[in-house]
């Protein structure tokens, strides 16, 4: 790991805290490798930026959680402090102090010690947000008692990544903006116990004048620039477009093992299952290394170490990516587009770009949000590239022609203009803002506008009343839930129905939430249908919903099985273990649900949505995805599986909450086999690995007559459209939903 006063940023260390002490806000413009993310919160908590009395705080935003929880524990490390992964109350750390805390979804590592605190952008939305009325006939409240409420502790707010423009990096910039003048207003009206709030927006690359104007106040607002530590990387293209990138990628990284100097290779992929194809693919390889050596009469290889690198890996795992590579072996970082800025890995000095990144692209013309693997900007290239030349020379290996370089658009678009605004429109209703003249950094389409509001009116957020939208006592309910809309409706109405549909809801969102699906997608075609045939005995006839509700509830009895047969802790996570790899679910992928669903259990009760295993709330017991304490594993498995059982309960409830408010995403079967959509009309196909997909119906005892309406949660766009995620619905519960829509 680097020295930390070697970066870069420590030349300008005494100028940027002076600039920060005089300014409400200043723009710092440092390249990659500066060091300006962990450095900048350690020179303000050093210098005494903070205000003396109470317990004031450094919140640092990021896009991401890797980068939220990783650069959290390096910060820690660096000042010594106790390891944010590992803050619970009242547990003591010897002695450590634990002023670095970070919070992500589902997922916070906080005290009231933290004086430095990495969050991600929605996390920091949520706490502007504030707790909300929970219960109908509340009166809404205005922005200033949100803001005042929820970011009274933060003097200084460091908004990192700008560049990236995410959705909720933008809703942000105007928050805060709004908050900084609000604070300043109050101050200068003489309120007592009111702090400014300084606001320091840093990018390794940016157009400072534009941010400079949005925060100008009338006031000029002084631009930071820091020079990174950069070498020179050399640039290769393939000859002819690739037909077959991930095959290329493997190839290209085998190559440059046995024949380039030791030095460690990131490759950037689209997306955890391509980095779970890759990772398998070299791990055959590797394999063979010392046999094809001794064949060619070469020295031995040197050891292939593969780690992955995207959203849904704990922060133990992540870790291993930082962590110093052994000599004689190469690391190879397989890795999204997680890596292009947000964090810094040591030791790379070859990069693999296959020149594409996976998004979400949603069109209101077709009203549906599609997952789509498109060509990277020319901005994000230049940036992966600029991954290999940290610490020296290197090399980056582009699976894509000079010509097609020349054919990306310049930057990528910001994801204002190409998702969709339901959420991010309840957050603002809900705070008593209006989104449509909401000080946007740069305003949406006015359309995509129009359809977050007829998205939330069809959920009934929403009312309109004499040309201006309101929030509904619903909508106030479902923007103190902590995810999405629909997903938020879907508990509301489940609980509706009764305690055991409530926690069916509650378990179906906590494994919707995670980041992939529970089950392996094998790509050997000879270990596909063994996978398959494992699975089987969770399928539920009614669709996907159901039969993912039932591997996580067998997950659960078997990890009650596993402890309660086994002396020791260890055994039974080992048998767990095999238990996942026999039925080709993702252990790692469980682990994030049931930490997911840990917090949803007290997210449940604590807005009065009763669920069947209540009297079991030691089921919240803490599980951090990557490992367990003894007593938490067994407090899980005690009680984790209390309202299971047999895969013979009826699910019928639930799908019907399902479709409630989401006629977007229910479509009806054509003649042809094809699904189209009820609202848009948009044909599509089920996606090859859906329980309903017609090559399944013999062996799984369903027929196509009777899967005549669906309801799904995401369309995928590849050389076809496919629904994935599909379960069935009758056609009487399909007239009860347009009949109240």
């Amino acid at each position: 790991m680097e020295a930390a006063h070697t970066l870069p940023v420590w030349a300008g260390k005494d100028k940027i805290v002076q600039r920060i002490r005089d300014n409400d806000t200043v723009i710092l413009v440092g390249e990659t490798g500066s060091g300006k993310t962990t450095q900048v919160p350690q020179f303000l908590l050093r210098e005494g930026i903070l205000p003396s009395e109470g317990q004031h705080m450094i919140g640092i935003t990021q896009p991401r959680r890797v980068a939220a929880t990783s650069l959290a524990r390096r910060v820690a490390s660096e000042l010594g402090c106790a390891d944010p992964a590992t803050l619970k109350e009242k547990q003591e750390h010897d002695g450590l102090p634990e002023w670095v805390g970070y919070s992500v979804r589902f997922d916070d590592r906080t005290t009231r010690h933290t004086r430095i605190k990495f969050l991600t952008d929605g996390m920091l939305i949520r706490e502007i947000l504030g707790p909300l009325p929970r219960r109908r006939g509340k009166p809404e409240r205005n922005f200033k008692e949100t803001n005042e409420y929820s970011l009274k502790r933060y003097s200084v707010l460091i908004i990192d990544e700008a560049h990236e423009r995410s959705l909720r990096t933008d809703m942000v910039l105007g928050l805060a903006k709004r908050i900084q003048r609000d604070r300043r207003n109050r101050i200068e009206a003489g309120e007592a116990n009111v702090y400014p709030l300084k606001i320091v927006v840093m990018s390794a690359t940016i157009d400072a004048e534009r941010f400079a104007q949005f925060f100008s106040h009338g006031q000029p607002v002084p631009i930071l620039y820091v020079a990174g530590r950069q070498h020179g990387v050399r640039l290769y293209h393939t000859e002819a477009s690739c037909q077959d990138w991930t095959d290329a990628a493997v190839r290209t990284m085998m190559q440059i093992h046995v024949s380039k100097p030791l030095g460690d290779i990131l490759v950037f992929a689209t997306g955890q299952e391509e980095i779970e194809a890759m990772a398998q693919s070299l791990k055959l390889y590797a394999a063979q290394l010392d046999a094809w050596a001794e064949e060619q009469g070469r020295d031995s290889v040197p050891t292939l170490l593969i780690r992955p690198l995207y959203a849904a890996l704990g922060p133990s795992a992540s870790a291993a990516v930082f962590a110093p590579t052994p000599k004689h072996t190469r690391k190879v970082v397989l890795a999204t587009n997680i890596a292009e800025t947000s964090i810094t890995i040591p030791g790379v000095r070859y990069v693999v770009d296959s020149g594409l990144v996976k998004e979400k692209v949603f069109s209101p013309q077709t009203h549906v949000e599609t997952l789509q693997v498109l060509p990277v900007s020319q901005s994000s290239s230049l940036q992966r590239a600029g991954r290999a030349g940290r610490e020296g020379p290197g090399e980056c290996y582009r699976l894509y022609t000079r010509e097609a370089f020349q054919e990306l658009q310049l930057q990528p678009t910001s994801e204002i203009h190409r998702t969709e605004l339901s959420g991010a429109a309840l957050q603002l209703y809900a705070m008593g803002l209006d989104p449509f003249t909401f000080d946007w950094i740069e305003p949406p389409a006015t359309s995509l506008l129009h359809e977050a509001v007829l998205q939330l009116a069809e959920l009934g957020a929403v009312d309109s009343r004499k040309d201006t939208v309101q929030l509904t006592p619903l909508g106030q309910r479902l923007a103190a839930l902590p995810v999405t809309p629909s997903y938020a409706r879907l508990l509301l109405a489940a609980a509706e129905r009764g305690p055991e549909v409530a926690s069916q809801a509650r378990d179906l969102v906590s494994i919707l939430s995670a980041d992939r699906g529970l089950f392996v997608d094998v790509a050997d075609p000879e270990k596909r249908e063994a996978a398959e045939s494992a699975r089987d005995q969770f399928v539920d006839t009614s669709g996907d919903h159901a039969t993912l509700l039932n591997a996580l509830r067998a997950y659960l009895l078997a990890q009650q099985h596993a402890f309660q047969s086994h002396s020791t802790p260890a055994a039974a996570r080992q048998e767990l273990k095999m238990w996942c790899q026999t039925h080709a679910i993702h252990e790692r992928t469980v682990k994030n649900v049931l930490a997911i669903r840990k917090q949803l259990i007290r997210i449940c009760l604590q807005h009065g949505i009763e669920c069947a295993d209540d009297a079991t709330k030691s089921a919240a017991a803490p599980d951090d995805g990557e490992s367990e304490s003894d007593d938490d594993a067994l407090i899980v498995t005690r009680y984790g599986a209390s309202s299971t059982r047999d895969h013979e309960q009826s699910y019928a409830d639930l799908l019907q909450c399902l479709g409630m408010g989401r006629l977007s995403h229910v479509a009806l079967r054509q003649p042809d086999g094809s699904f189209r959509r009820i609202a848009g009309g948009q044909s599509f196909k089920l996606h090859p690995t859906c329980v309903l997909h017609p090559s399944r119906h013999g062996a799984r005892g369903i027929s196509s007559d009777s899967v005549q309406a669906i309801v799904f949660e995401e369309l995928v766009m590849t050389s076809q459209t496919f629904a994935r995620t599909v379960s069935k619905l009758e056609p009487v519960w399909l007239q009860a939903l347009l009949a109240a829509s």
